[in-house]
C-alpha cells in the first residue's frame, strides 16, 4: 500500500528536472544576452573606429597641403614643423581621435565625474603610434618611389599600387620624413595607367582620373596629370598594459595621393565666373560659342552650358534655369537631400555631374592660386626657392626681356633692353640691347632679324614688340640653347634701373605703361614643346596667332591617328586686347581659357574681350571653341596648377 506521504518522494525527481530545464533555460538566455552585449560592444567598437578613421583621413587631407608647401618653401629641408610626424600629429589633433567624447561635452552633459566604458579611449601618444610606414617606422611613411620598390613587391602590397615615381637619392630619402613636391619627380618606367609615353612625357603623362565624385573629370577618363603618392599603415587597437585589456589590433594600409593637374579643363577660375553672360546683359551667341567637357570655378553662376557637360565648384554653383549635363537635368536645387540621391538613382551613378568639392569624403582639391603674383619676378635669374619656381608661372620663364630704360616718363619707349636666356649648356647668358648702338630699328641694317623691337599703338600707347618667330636663330646666333629650352617669354621693366624713366607699374597698369605686343606668330610650328608669354603688363595680339598646324601630332602623344595638332601655347598678362587699331577684328578661339583673379567679390566673364583702341566688348565678334587638354603634349610650357589630395584604403587580397 503506498500512501500520501510516500507519493511525494516520487515527485522529487520530476520537480528537480523541471527546475533544472528552467536553470538551463536561465543560463543560455543570460549567455545569449551576454553574447549579444559584446557583439553589440564590438559592433559599437567598429563603428566607433571606422567614425575616427574618417575623421582622421579628412583631417589628413586638409593639413596635408600646407606641410608640402611649406617643405618646398624651404627647399626640402628638416623641419620638425612640417615633418610627416607633425602632419599626422595636426591631423590627429584636428580629428581628436584619442577621445570618444571631449571632456568639455562630458561636462555639459553632466557626466564628467562618471568612468568610461569606452575601451577606444587611449592617450595622444598611443594614438600617435597607429601611424607608420608599410615597414613599420613610426612617424614615417613609405614614398611611392623607386628606391622603395622592394617594399611594394610584397606580395600584401604587389599590384595595388600606382606606378613608381623617380628622382634623386637624397630626395626620396627626404621624401619619407616629409612630403616632397617636385618637378624633379618624374615618371621613369611605362606603366599600363601611363597611357602616353613614360620617356617623351616624363614629369605629367596622360593617366585616369580616380574614382571620387568630385567631377573635375569623369572617373576613369585620362587626365594630363602627376601622381605623386605616398603608403602608411594605421593599426587601430591597442594592446594590454598592466591591469588593462588590450583590444584586438586592426592594421589597413591607405595611400595619400597628391595629383598635380595642370590647368586643362576649358573654363577654370578661382574666383566668381559668370558662364554664359557678357557684361552688357547679352547672353552668348549659341552659334559661335562652345564648350566640350567640363568647367571649374571656385563659385559658378550658369546661364546655359553651351555643350559643358560637368560643372564643378568649390563654394557654389546657381543656374539660372534647369539645364542638361551628359542627358540629366539638373536644377539649382541640386545639392538638396533627396533631389541628389534622386539624380543619383536616375544615373544609376553616386557620381553627379554637377559637384562642389565641399561636399566630397577623403579629398581636397586646391587651386595652386598665387593671383597677379604668378606675372612677377624680381630678377632675370630666376629664384632659388622651389616653392616659387614651382608656383610663379614668370619665375618659370627661360627668357627675360627688361626694359632698363625709356624715352620719357611720358613716353614709355624702350630705348635699352636686357635680354637673358639660357645656353646649350644650362648657363645663364645676357644681352644688353640699346638703341643707337646694338638695337636697330626695324627699317635699319640688321633690325629685321631682332626678335625685339617698339612700336606705338593707334592710341598711341608705347609697346615694346615681340616677334616669335626670329627668336630661335636669334638666340642660338649668340650661343643660346634651341627653343626646346628657351620657350618661355617674360617681359617686365626694372624702374630701378632708370628712375628718371621708367614708371614704377600698378596693378592694373595704366594706359601710360609699357605694352606688349605679339606679331607674325602665325607659324608656331618650332616651338615643338610649346610657347608661354608672361607679363605683369597689357599685351595686344596683333596678328592670327598659332594658326598653322604641325606636319604631324607628337608621337607617343596619346592623340588619335590624324588628330590635327598645334603647337602648345599660352598667355599669361595683366590684360589682352585683340588688335592694335581701332578696327574691330573677329577673334576665334581656340582651347582653354582661365584668370589668375582669386577669391574677392568681382565677376569673371570669361568672353569678355577687348579691341586694341577702346574698352568695348565686341560680342558678335566673339567665336570660341573651348575644349580640355587631350594630351600631354598640348601642355604649354607656363600653366597653372591645381593640387587634388585623395586618400584611399589599399586593396584588400
Amino acid at each position: 500500500m503506498i500512501t500520501r506521504h510516500q507519493s511525494g518522494f516520487a515527485a522529487l525527481p520530476v520537480v528537480s528536472a523541471i527546475g533544472l530545464i528552467f536553470t538551463a533555460t536561465l543560463l543560455l538566455l543570460l549567455k545569449g544576452s551576454l553574447l549579444n552585449q559584446d557583439q553589440i560592444a564590438k559592433t559599437q567598437l567598429r563603428t566607433d573606429y571606422q567614425q575616427r578613421e574618417e575623421s582622421l583621413m579628412r583631417a589628413l587631407a586638409a593639413v596635408f597641403p600646407q606641410a608640402a608647401i611649406d617643405c618646398m618653401k624651404q627647399n626640402y629641408a628638416a623641419s620638425d614643423g612640417y615633418s610627416w610626424s607633425a602632419v599626422f600629429a595636426k591631423a590627429q589633433t584636428m580629428a581628436a581621435v584619442s577621445t570618444a567624447l571631449p571632456a568639455e561635452i562630458k561636462t555639459a552633459v553632466g557626466i564628467s565625474p562618471s568612468r568610461s566604458a569606452n575601451s577606444a579611449d587611449a592617450g595622444v601618444a598611443i594614438v600617435e603610434t597607429w601611424i607608420t610606414s608599410l615597414s613599420g617606422i613610426v612617424g614615417s611613411v613609405t614614398p611611392g618611389t623607386t628606391d622603395y620598390s622592394d617594399i611594394f613587391n610584397d606580395p600584401r602590397f604587389k599590384g595595388k599600387t600606382p606606378p613608381l615615381l623617380a628622382c634623386s637619392e637624397a630626395l626620396q630619402e627626404a621624401d619619407a620624413l616629409r612630403p616632397v613636391v617636385s618637378r624633379s619627380k618624374t615618371y621613369s618606367a611605362q606603366s599600363p595607367s601611363l597611357l602616353a609615353d613614360a620617356v617623351r612625357y616624363p614629369l605629367y603623362n596622360y593617366i585616369p582620373y580616380p574614382n571620387i565624385r568630385f567631377g573635375y573629370a569623369q572617373p576613369g577618363s585620362p587626365i594630363v596629370a602627376k601622381r605623386n603618392w605616398w603608403a602608411f599603415s594605421v593599426t587601430f587597437g591597442t594592446r594590454p598594459t598592466g591591469s588593462k585589456p588590450g583590444i584586438k589590433l586592426l592594421t589597413k594600409h591607405y595611400i595619400l595621393s597628391l595629383y598635380e593637374i595642370p590647368s586643362q579643363l576649358p573654363i577654370e577660375a578661382s574666383t566668381f565666373a559668370a558662364i554664359g553672360t557678357h557684361q552688357n546683359g547679352l547672353t552668348w551667341n549659341p552659334e559661335m560659342i562652345s564648350i566640350t567637357g567640363g568647367v571649374y570655378a571656385d563659385q559658378v553662376s550658369l546661364a546655359d552650358t553651351h555643350g559643358a557637360s560637368r560643372v564643378s565648384g568649390k563654394r557654389s554653383i546657381q543656374l539660372a534655369a534647369p539645364v542638361s549635363l551628359t542627358g540629366t537635368t539638373v536644377g539649382n536645387d541640386f545639392d538638396k537631400a533627396g533631389v541628389r540621391e534622386a539624380i543619383q538613382v536616375q544615373t544609376n551613378s553616386d557620381i553627379l555631374p554637377v559637384t562642389l568639392s565641399a561636399n566630397t569624403g577623403r579629398l581636397n582639391f586646391q587651386p595652386i592660386q598665387r593671383g597677379m603674383e604668378f606675372l612677377k619676378r624680381t630678377s632675370d635669374a630666376p629664384s632659388s626657392n622651389a616653392w616659387e619656381t614651382y608656383s610663379n608661372g614668370a619665375e618659370r620663364c627661360t627668357v627675360t626681356v627688361t626694359a632698363t630704360s625709356m624715352v620719357s616718363q611720358v613716353d614709355q619707349t624702350p630705348t635699352t633692353i636686357r635680354v637673358s636666356f639660357r645656353t646649350a649648356s644650362g648657363s645663364l647668358k645676357e644681352v644688353i640691347l640699346q638703341r643707337g648702338s646694338t638695337w636697330p630699328t626695324l627699317l635699319q641694317p640688321g633690325g629685321a632679324i631682332l626678335p625685339f623691337q617698339t612700336e606705338l599703338t593707334d592710341s598711341n600707347h608705347s609697346c615694346l614688340t615681340f616677334y616669335p618667330t626670329l627668336l630661335d636663330a636669334w638666340l642660338q646666333s649668340l650661343g643660346g640653347a634651341s627653343l626646346a629650352t628657351n620657350n618661355a617669354i617674360h617681359f617686365r621693366t626694372d624702374p630701378a634701373a632708370d628712375t628718371l624713366t621708367i614708371l614704377p607699374l600698378t596693378d592694373p597698369p595704366l594706359p601710360d605703361h609699357m605694352a606688349v605686343i605679339i606679331r607674325k606668330g602665325q607659324d608656331l610650328t618650332p616651338y615643338s614643346t610649346g610657347l608661354s608669354v608672361v607679363t605683369p603688363h597689357r599685351i595686344y595680339v596683333g596678328d592670327d596667332l598659332n594658326v598653322t598646324p604641325a606636319a604631324a601630332a607628337p608621337a607617343g602623344a596619346a592623340l588619335a591617328a590624324g588628330s590635327v595638332y598645334y603647337p602648345p601655347l599660352s598667355i599669361f598678362a595683366a590684360e589682352i586686347r585683340i588688335g592694335t587699331t581701332s578696327a574691330i577684328r573677329p577673334f576665334d578661339l581656340h582651347g582653354q581659357i582661365s584668370t589668375l583673379t582669386q577669391g574677392g567679390t568681382g565677376t569673371w566673364r570669361p568672353m569678355d574681350l577687348k579691341s586694341g583702341s577702346d574698352d568695348a566688348t565686341h560680342t558678335d565678334t566673339i567665336a570660341a571653341d573651348l575644349r580640355p587638354l587631350n594630351s600631354p603634349a598640348e601642355l604649354p610650357p607656363v600653366h597653372q596648377m591645381n593640387w587634388l589630395i585623395v586618400i584611399e584604403e589599399m586593396a584588400h587580397n
